[in-house]
């Protein structure tokens, strides 16, 4: 359940947060460049990112998350929805200002690590994104940020391994590249399947879905309206 709305605004960015049952905030930093993903930043008793964005904004994101927690402040991992360089790009930086580990569903981590660009895309996008170390996460698995707990759903189609993350006690889901507040990813890159997006899509029909928080566009606190329209888009 949301509980309160915040809006900050900086020289270059909004950032919207959200207080989210009373122990964790939702940070939503716009994109900096045209083709950055959103980057979202997860406070309570452990600090999150998910998703870093392309990368040539990097130093501006990390100085928006230090005004967050802090100059001494800990950012305690990243978390990668999918392998595509708008997602990924910022991680060297991220991790070299915070000394933090990046962690992907297992194929997608494995097309970062080894700066796969069939599959990372950077190369036809004209963005050199370098491999880095990155460390596998699979269906189920949880990923403990204090009071509230982060599942892993795998959601391929989009990307080969594509990941969303669920919290369940605010019933709130970071998405990536699966679903948008009015719409669902792309699957005409290498690696992407609109059969395997629909059953993705389908799953997530089953969930309880208050906030959306998508890898580009506005999040929504409609969620189940969100996956009705993907449904609806993508043919259920």
């Amino acid at each position: 359940m949301i509980t309160n709305l915040i809006l900050e605004e900086t020289p270059l960015f909004f950032i919207l947060s959200w207080i989210v049952c009373g122990v964790i905030m939702i940070h939503f930093i716009e994109p900096a460049l045209d083709f950055d993903s959103n980057v979202y930043l997860l406070t309570g008793d452990r600090n999150v990112l998910i998703d870093t964005g392309a990368g040539p904004a990097s130093s501006y994101y990390i100085d928006r998350i230090r005004e967050i927690i802090g100059p001494e402040g800990k950012l305690d991992m990243i978390l990668l929805t999918h392998c595509h360089f708008d997602h990924i790009g910022g991680g060297p930086a991220m991790i070299d200002a915070f000394g933090c580990k990046a962690y992907a569903g297992r194929t997608d981590a494995e097309s970062v690590r080894e700066g796969d660009v069939r599959y990372t895309l950077s190369e036809q996008f004209g963005l050199h994104v370098p491999a880095y170390q990155t460390f596998d996460l699979s269906q189920g698995d949880v990923i403990d940020i204090g009071e509230h707990r982060l599942r892993v759903i795998d959601t391929p189609g989009h990307t080969r391994g594509g990941v969303c993350y669920y919290d369940e006690i605010s019933s709130s889901l970071f998405s990536g590249d699966t679903l948008f507040s009015r719409g669902v990813g792309r699957t005409d890159f290498n690696g992407g399947s609109s059969e395997l997006l629909r059953n993705s899509i389908k799953y997530l029909s089953d969930m309880q879905v208050q906030g959306l928080y998508p890898g580009h566009g506005h999040p929504t606190q409609d969620g189940m309206g969100a996956i009705l329209r993907g449904l609806k888009m993508i043919g259920d």
